[in-house]
């Protein structure tokens, strides 16, 4: 790899000298260029000649940004990162782990400035709620294939601009923090880092023998490809699953993500690539929770959300061209209201926009719990779609072509669901890629003929929707026992119900934190200098649960004394287990009257969760 072709530093030197902070780029065992130093007690930024750093020092391998508090900077540096991929000839590196940085030890830190710290300490711990955070030092890894492609045949324009600025803004992760150091010129310090998820599948066998299908004018000498999953989630209206629904008032939706998959021989007979994305229900509703397993959900105004999807339409088929929107929500009950207020915004959006269409496909209507094979039912509906639209690719012979349009997928989470759709459209576009190139006949599937590769794609992709679940709901994907077997049995039931109790518990009592420190991190809330810091008491349920089951446990002891004693019941003795339980009923009640002062609600942008409501 060749050094000058690298946007940023891949090695960095980092020594604290007090309240300074110096990091230093190596290469080759020597010092390869200016060294960025902060002071943390003042916040001022500086390039300087410095002496190689030789001792005392800590390996980093970026720095993410800097956060600035009333007290003074906190500095994120990589201190751990792994390869994972290899993408357009450069490392696609995951990070393992970060440091915050920041000179507590002066008289200026306040309490508020220590939760702020929490806070972000947590937002980018990979074990916390940092998720998966990736980056490379070349290759501009938070555009597509496509866009990458496009953007180099601009030549020197291309070269000429920095990194961070060729960056795909949605994706930036960490643009709000890198803005000091961008600012201050400090770009080849600063990687653009996106939160998603990467997975590479490298030597797929596609050898065929003597007697395999296919268009033999096509077909290629018997060869490996490797194929590259990328899921790149969007930093604007960020957050978790209940605290974060619908669009903003930007048309900006929670839980959007671009998904490409790449495929790549390594006879370089062919490189092609599928993007497809997912994003909640581009209109404007919430679900904020109220310790109720089932929640109501709140629509906004008419008007609003059809100015609102209209908005969205415009910036999906600016960005990838056509549009099909395929929504897998009930079309009845609590879901059916919102399927109904998407379709009439969709039916007029629709007529000013012609590029945009709505395909509704009520998922557990026609599928139920095990009938998975309905889903062709959808892809009779979008299969034309598909034909029309393509993928990007590029052949050895010179023959290329490009995406024109993309699937967005949506259910009600836009996860589980989601999930196994995004994954039938992905190997359907891997199985045109094969029959393109001869490895496939029109009467042969990926299952069929290559059954190792489809474990391994099937397993790709269920790793891929755990993890975009796991970032927005705390936990994996339901469903996702079939994307990864292709099978829907007892043990996935059971599995699903597990999560879904998991969900329900995180969304009440943990999310709020989550969602204040992902605020935090993207710049949803901005520390203001001689602002108070928000703060709210917030009540808890564990004392009313306690005494629950206290009750609950005192009225079981007395009916079993009750049936032991071998008489009957009498009329004190069963007024006695009655008033418990009805005190039990009565608490529980109380409960889910206030519910939404027990849970763990988010306290620096609560009123984005229903964000017109404040317009």
């Amino acid at each position: 790899m060749d050094p000058t072709t690298l946007d940023t530093y891949p090695v960095l030197r980092m020594q604290r000298l007090g309240s300074i902070i110096v990091v230093q780029p190596w290469r080759d065992n020597a010092v390869a260029g200016e060294s960025l130093t902060c002071d943390l007690e003042t916040g001022t930024l500086a390039l300087t000649e410095h002496p190689p750093i030789s001792k005392d020092f800590t390996v980093i391998y970026g720095v993410l940004g800097i956060a600035t508090f009333e007290a003074g900077p906190a500095m994120v540096v990589i201190t751990g990162a792994e390869e994972v991929a290899q993408l357009r000839g450069h490392p696609l590196l995951k990070i393992t782990a970060t440091q915050v940085l920041a000179d507590t030890g002066n008289r200026k830190w306040k309490s508020a400035d220590y939760q702020f710290l929490d806070l972000l300490r947590t937002g980018v711990d990979p074990r916390k709620y940092g998720g998966e955070l990736y980056f490379a030092n070349g290759g501009d890894p938070t555009l597509t294939q496509q866009q990458y492609q496009s953007a180099v045949a601009d030549g020197e324009n291309y070269t000429a601009t920095p990194a961070w600025k060729r960056a795909e803004p949605a994706f930036f992760w960490n643009q709000t923090l890198a803005r000091p150091l961008l600012d201050a010129g400090m770009d080849r310090f600063v990687p653009t880092a996106f939160m998603g998820f990467v997975k590479q599948l490298t030597g797929m066998d596609f050898s065929r023998g003597e007697e395999g299908g296919g268009d033999a004018s096509r077909q290629t000498t018997p060869t490996t490809a490797t194929i590259t999953l990328i899921a790149r989630r969007s930093a604007r209206r960020a957050g978790t699953r209940q605290w974060r629904r619908g669009a903003d008032l930007n048309a900006d939706v929670a839980n959007f993500v671009e998904s490409e998959q790449i495929i790549s021989f390594t006879d370089t007979s062919i490189t092609a690539s599928f993007v497809q994305v997912r994003g909640s229900i581009p209109l404007l509703w919430s679900q904020s929770p109220n310790l109720k397993y089932k929640i109501p959900i709140t629509i906004g105004a008419p008007g609003k959300c059809e100015t609102t999807l209209a908005a969205h339409a415009r910036q999906l088929t600016d960005r990838y061209g056509k549009v099909t929107a395929i929504n897998l929500a009930n079309q009845t009950g609590r879901e059916g209201k919102l399927s109904a207020a998407y379709a009439t915004a969709a039916a007029a959006v629709t007529n000013e926009n012609p590029d945009f269409r709505l395909v509704p496909f009520d998922f557990h209507k026609q599928c139920g719990a095990t009938n998975y094979a309905n889903l062709e039912i959808l892809w009779n509906q979008v299969e034309e779609d598909f034909l029309s639209r393509g993928y990007w690719f590029r052949e050895s012979n010179g023959e290329k072509g490009i995406q024109t349009g993309v699937f967005r997928t949506n259910c009600i989470d836009t996860l589980d669901r989601t999930n196994v759709v995004q994954g039938l459209l992905a190997r359907r576009a891997l199985e045109h890629v094969l029959r393109r190139q001869g490895f496939l006949s029109s009467e042969e599937t990926l299952a069929s003929r290559f059954p190792a590769v489809e474990v391994a794609f099937r397993v790709m992709f269920a790793d891929h929707g755990d993890e975009i679940s796991r970032q927005y709901a705390g936990t994996g994907a339901m469903k996702s026992a079939f994307t990864r077997t292709g099978k829907r049995d007892l043990a996935g039931l059971l599995d699903d119900g597990a999560k879904s109790l998991t969900r329900y518990f995180l969304n009440n009592f943990r999310d709020g934190e989550k969602q204040d420190a992902l605020d935090l991190v993207t710049g949803s809330y901005k520390v203001t200098p001689g602002n108070p810091a928000p703060s709210r008491s917030q009540g808890s349920p564990a004392l009313p649960l306690l005494l629950v089951m206290a009750l609950l446990a005192v009225a079981v002891m007395n009916g079993r004394h009750l049936a032991a004693s071998r008489e009957l019941i009498g009329l004190k003795g069963a007024q006695e287990v009655g008033l418990l339980l009805l005190l039990v009923m009565v608490i529980v009640r109380v409960m889910f009257k206030f519910g939404t002062s027990m849970v763990n609600t988010p306290v620096l942008r609560p009123e984005l969760a229903k964000p017109w409501s404040v317009a």
